[in-house]
């Protein structure tokens, strides 16, 4: 699994959530608890299937 942090942004099940917390790594079949970007809606969902979001685009900023 590519690192991920509390915090960031995630895709499950096609949709983006925010990393609330999670099992620590002794923990079989861990789990975390994630809000809807969109809704707030905390869900908890396997950890396996959590993938980092693809970063948003940075402002473009022309060269002068």
């Amino acid at each position: 699994m590519t690192l991920i942090r509390i915090g960031d942004q995630v895709i499950y099940q096609g949709r983006v959530f925010v990393l609330l917390g999670h099992d620590p790594m002794g923990v079989t079949d861990r789990r975390a608890e994630v809000a809807d970007a969109q809704t707030g809606e905390r869900v908890t969902v396997p950890l396996d299937e959590l993938r980092p979001a693809p970063p948003e685009p940075e402002d473009f900023s022309p060269a002068a």
